[in-house]
């Protein structure tokens, strides 16, 4: 198995996940005690912050507009062309 060591292959994989659940309604990203991503090999991906700081960002310029799906797929897209480019 290959050892994932970019963010951007973990992102990869959040987006995997929530694609599994029931199409990509990004329930992933919902934080909480008893949520998709606590449980399971969910609980030991990372990048979690850095949807969460695009959310954020994205909300207080436009509330509303932006699906959580969106975000995660524009963020992991974004990271893996950065990764890319920066090789």
């Amino acid at each position: 198995m290959v050892a994932l060591t970019t963010i951007w292959q973990f992102l990869l994989l959040i987006a995997m996940a929530a694609q599994l659940a029931q199409g990509c309604n990004a329930s992933i990203l919902i934080t909480g005690s008893s949520t998709e991503r606590i449980v399971g090999p969910n609980s030991l991906l990372r990048g979690y912050e850095v949807v969460d700081d695009a959310k954020t960002r994205l909300e207080a310029a436009c509330l509303g507009v932006v699906s959580c799906a969106d975000i995660l797929a524009l963020v992991t897209r974004d990271s893996v062309l950065l990764d890319a480019l920066n090789s």
